[in-house]
């Protein structure tokens, strides 16, 4: 009788279930996607090239931990917040605490259960589907990778088992320790007001001073190596939870004594925050710390991803060298947007490469280097290519024959002279690197087979073979900070709109007295826009200063990583702005009266 009273009672309630399970379903989701790439040591040690990569993600795992029980724990609030009222009534009705107990412990750990398998499940495709779409954009080949994990599934299941089966025993203790009546009227009960006391100013310098020092372990990477990432995880996440439950209390008290308070609905609007921020403190510190992760691994992905072709066209002007063309290379360089399309005459003898002096006249020769990630082309004359050291390398760099040594630029009838055979060199430069891959790959792949020893890709001379090494070396990090990007801006969208969205019943009832007082409804709305909007903002502008800082950890990596920040900053405010406006949208039909009730 009781499983079928249950059961009925979770039926009349699906929407807040769907919202409960949505949010456990992607939190598992989540955890798995991480740990698909944290327990791949085969995919880690093949495709990122830091030598400390496996226990940064030890590290990483630690911290998704927290995070992840940190949403537990409200998710389970939630359930129990849902269910204590039910549970107060069997109880009523005759129901004996000992088997309600059993109750609640089977339905949360069963709740536990068949999200966890869902959310794995839903992991599986997304990681799948994720890395597919980013190898195809950012022609990127990974290897070792693999969607479905193993080591992965046991650590999903193994940890969210464990948590729910806490969980379950939490909530039964609760159900039998608590009064009836507290069951009865445990979701009506207010929250106290937060009072502005010495502590609270005392707790917030703490915040800052465990940030501050958080920030100087991140800028002293090179200094403190391996030890600096226990100290930036420690100290920011405590540091970030501080300054929440401190100063912004204190912000919020301070704006609703001004003037600010008395216009419209803002007191209204600031008392909501007033008591939903001792409520929204870890929430809003977790956010903050999944905002900065997804906002920093983003950045750092868009960074490598810009850095390749600028670390390729530094080493060449010139993208490509054919150096015995036949009509399948002919037909393969008319398909490139070729903006220059160059050719020399060269002979070579015993370690020295000639050259005629007059077609380098005619056609100056290009040289490239990079300066703060830009690429400077130049042309060189003559004499300079004779005198300058760098012209002379790159040149040398383009004959695909590393047993030269030098190279010398004569007069045509000294060139004439030379008793050794001739070739031509074409130097092809095309309007991009990224555009034109696929075909510069058939032209070096023709290039390469054409030696009377088969020569790698890489040995060939220009800027698309230093490319396809810096690939290599660094597509795996480009690649691994787009994937986690999307994973945590995922997760953490999920955790504040769960949380936002877990508290509109409660909500609905004061929205309800609003327009029964004849408030209007572009008032409530406007005050609901407000509300949420702070509750985005405060860990956006937190998260956004955590990556400014935390860039600091791969200069030595970039050299310098603020550069362009505009684009994957906008990037991600787009897609978190649309987070809140989807927020916005669910709160506002969930708690705004449809009729106006004017007096």
């Amino acid at each position: 009788m009781l499983f079928k009273l249950a059961f009925v009672s979770i039926k009349d309630s699906w929407r807040d279930y769907m919202v409960l399970f949505s949010g456990l379903i992607i939190s598992s989701a989540i955890f798995y996607m991480f740990e698909a790439i944290a327990t791949n040591q085969a995919l880690i040690k093949g495709n990122i090239s830091i030598g400390l990569a496996s226990v940064v993600f030890q590290f990483g795992s630690v911290l998704l931990g927290i995070i992840t029980l940190v949403y537990i724990v409200y998710a389970n609030s939630f359930l129990m917040n849902m269910r204590e009222h039910d549970y107060g009534l069997f109880i009523m009705l005759g129901g004996k605490k000992s088997r309600l107990g059993v109750l609640i412990f089977l339905e949360t750990l069963l709740i536990g259960v068949i999200s966890t398998a869902l959310g794995v499940l839903v992991g599986v495709g997304l990681t799948k589907g994720l890395a597919q779409l980013l190898m195809s954009r950012l022609d990127v080949r990974m290897a070792h990778f693999t969607a479905l994990n193993n080591l992965a599934l046991i650590v999903t299941f193994v940890f969210f088992i464990i948590l729910f089966f806490m969980a379950s025993i939490i909530n039964q203790y609760k159900l039998l320790h608590r009064p009836v009546l507290k069951l009865l009227r445990g979701n009506t009960t207010a929250d106290k007001p937060i009072k502005t006391t010495s502590w609270r100013y005392a707790e917030g310098f703490l915040g800052l001073i465990l940030l501050a020092i958080g920030y100087w372990a991140m800028a002293t990477i090179e200094t403190l190596t391996l030890l600096s990432i226990p100290i930036a995880l420690v100290t920011i996440v405590l540091g970030t939870y501080c300054l929440y439950n401190a100063l912004f209390q204190i912000l919020i008290l301070t704006l609703k004594r001004g003037q600010l308070a008395s216009k419209g609905l803002n007191g209204f609007a600031l008392g909501q925050l007033n008591f939903r921020i001792r409520d929204y403190t870890k929430m809003l510190a977790v956010v903050s710390i999944l905002f900065a992760l997804a906002l920093g691994a983003i950045t750092v992905g868009m960074g490598y991803h810009r850095l390749i072709p600028s670390i390729a066209r530094g080493s060449s002007a010139y993208d490509l060298v054919v150096y015995k063309p036949t009509p399948k290379t002919q037909k393969l360089v008319q398909k490139l947007n070729l903006k220059e399309q160059t050719t020399y005459t060269r002979k070579i003898k015993g370690k020295t490469v000639y050259f005629d002096q007059n077609e380098f006249q005619k056609i100056a020769f290009q040289i490239s280097k990079v300066k703060q990630e830009k690429v400077i082309v130049q042309n060189v004359t003559v004499k300079k290519l004779q005198n300058n050291e760098h012209a002379q390398e790159q040149l040398l760099g383009l004959q695909a024959n590393y047993d030269l040594q030098q190279v010398k630029l004569v007069t045509h009838s000294k060139f004439q002279k030379i008793k050794a055979g001739e070739s031509k060199l074409t130097l092809l430069k095309t309007s991009g690197l990224t555009k034109n891959t696929s075909v510069l790959k058939q032209i070096a792949t023709i290039q390469a087979n054409q030696f009377s020893q088969k020569m790698a890709i890489q040995n060939l001379g220009g800027a698309y073979p230093v490319y396809q090494v810096a690939n290599v070396m660094f597509g795996g990090l480009e690649f691994v900070g787009f994937f986690l990007g999307l994973a945590f801006l995922t997760m953490l969208a999920s955790c504040l709109m769960f949380k936002i969205l877990s508290g509109a019943q409660t909500d609905k009832r004061r929205y309800r007295m609003l327009n029964r007082l004849g408030t209007r409804q572009k008032l409530i709305r406007r005050s609901i826009r407000r509300e949420l909007g702070v509750l985005f903002l405060l860990p956006g502008v937190l998260g956004v200063i955590h990556v400014m800082f935390g860039l600091k950890m791969f200069v030595p990596l970039m050299g310098n990583p603020y550069i362009h920040l505009q684009t994957p900053f906008g990037i991600f405010l787009l897609l978190y702005l649309g987070y809140y406006l989807i927020t916005v949208i669910i709160y506002e039909k969930l708690v705004v009266p449809t009729v106006d009730m004017q007096f």
